[in-house]
C-alpha cells in the first residue's frame, strides 16, 4: 500500500480493550497506510502503554492524567514528520476505507472529515454531511450552528496550520476539538464528506447527552473569540434557539404543556428566531433521511491486524 504523510493520533486513558480494537481499525486500512501511529497514554498505569508498544506503534507515556486536550496536543507536537494528522479516540473505530477516502479528497482544504455513525445507542445515528453530497465549509460559523459536523475521530487536519493556530487548548475540559477547528477554519476551507468512514462510540455519561452543559461549554469556547467577524450576536442566539427547541421537545415528551408553551412563545417571538429554527429543522431532517450503511459498518473493524511499517 502507498504510505502517506499522515500521523494518526490516538489519546488513551484506561481503555486497553477498546484501544486494541481502535488500533486494529487503523492497521486494517486499505489502499493507503499512515506514516506513523502515535498513542498518547494519558497516565493510565494499567498496561495501556505496554499494549500499544506490543502492537508496534509509537507511544508517549505521560506520568499523570492531564485530560484529552493535553493528550491530543502532545501527540500533535510529536508528529513532526507529518503533513497531516488524523485523529482517532481510543473507543472509536475507522472503517477500512477511512484514510484512503480522506486522503483522496484533501486537496485545497485545511481539514477534511468523513461522516460517522454512532454505536452504543439503541438507535444508530449519522453525524456529518447533511446530504449525500460533499459540503465545503467556508466559515467557522458553520460549526457553531446548526452543529459541529466534524467528529474528531473522523477528521484529518493540516498539521502545520493546527500547530500555527495554537494546537489544542490544554485548559479546556470539553469541546477542545471544536475550539481547534474554529481556529483552523479561519485559515481555509474544510471538506465534509458524505461517505461514512468512522464508528463513533457513545456512552450514557457523555457530556454530549447533557444539553445545558453542552450549551455552557459552547459559550465558554466562543467567549475566547470576541470581535471575530464570523461570531455575530445572531449566531450566538442561534445556539439558544437550538437549546430552547430541544428543551421544548423534552417538555413535550413529559407532557409539560406549560413549558412547551413558554419555549414556543420565545422561539416565535422574533422572525430571526423562527428563521433559525426553520434552518435547524431542515438540517436535522436532511441528516435523518440519509440511509445508514449497516452492511458496511461492521466490516473489518474489530480485530487488530499488523501495524504499519515504521520509517
Amino acid at each position: 500500500m502507498e504510505q502517506v504523510p499522515v500521523t494518526v493520533l490516538v489519546p488513551s486513558y484506561r481503555r486497553k480493550d477498546r484501544l486494541e480494537r481502535a488500533l486494529g481499525s487503523v492497521f486494517g486500512q486499505r489502499g493507503v497506510r499512515p506514516l506513523e501511529v502515535i498513542v498518547v497514554d494519558d497516565g493510565s498505569k494499567d498496561g495501556t502503554a505496554e499494549l500499544a508498544r506490543a502492537l508496534g506503534v509509537r507511544v508517549i507515556e505521560k506520568p499523570q492524567n492531564e485530560g484529552l486536550a493535553a493528550a491530543r496536543d502532545d501527540g500533535l507536537r510529536a508528529a513532526e514528520g507529518a503533513e497531516w494528522v488524523a485523529l482517532l479516540d481510543d473507543d472509536d473505530q475507522w472503517l477500512p476505507h477511512h484514510l484512503e477516502t480522506l486522503w483522496s479528497r484533501r486537496d485545497g482544504h485545511v481539514m477534511v472529515a468523513g461522516s460517522s455513525i454512532t454505536v452504543g445507542d439503541d438507535r444508530p445515528r449519522l453525524h456529518g454531511a447533511p446530504t449525500g453530497s460533499p459540503e465545503v465549509v467556508r466559515s467557522p460559523a458553520r460549526l457553531v450552528f446548526p452543529e459541529n459536523s466534524f467528529t474528531a475521530s473522523a477528521t484529518m487536519v493540516r498539521r502545520d496550520i493546527l500547530v500555527d493556530v495554537g494546537g489544542f487548548d490544554r485548559q479546556l475540559r470539553y469541546l477542545e476539538d471544536l475550539d481547534a477547528w474554529l481556529r483552523v477554519l479561519e485559515r481555509g476551507t474544510g471538506a465534509l464528506l458524505p461517505e461514512v468512514t468512522c464508528m463513533y462510540a457513545v456512552h450514557p455519561g457523555q457530556m454530549s447527552k447533557d444539553r445545558s452543559s453542552m450549551l455552557a461549554a459552547s459559550n465558554h469556547v466562543l467567549d475566547k473569540y470576541p470581535g471575530r467577524p464570523w461570531l455575530t450576536p445572531a449566531l450566538r442566539e442561534c445556539l439558544v434557539v437550538v437549546d430552547t427547541w430541544d428543551d421544548m421537545q423534552a417538555a413535550r415528551a413529559q407532557r409539560n404543556w406549560g413549558e412547551v408553551a413558554r419555549h414556543g412563545s420565545w422561539l416565535m417571538s422574533r422572525p430571526a428566531r423562527a428563521a433559525a429554527l426553520t434552518k435547524l429543522w431542515t438540517f436535522r431532517r436532511q441528516v435523518r433521511r440519509r440511509p445508514l450503511p449497516a452492511a458496511e459498518a461492521g466490516a473489518g473493524v474489530t480485530a487488530p491486524g499488523q501495524p504499519p511499517t515504521a520509517n
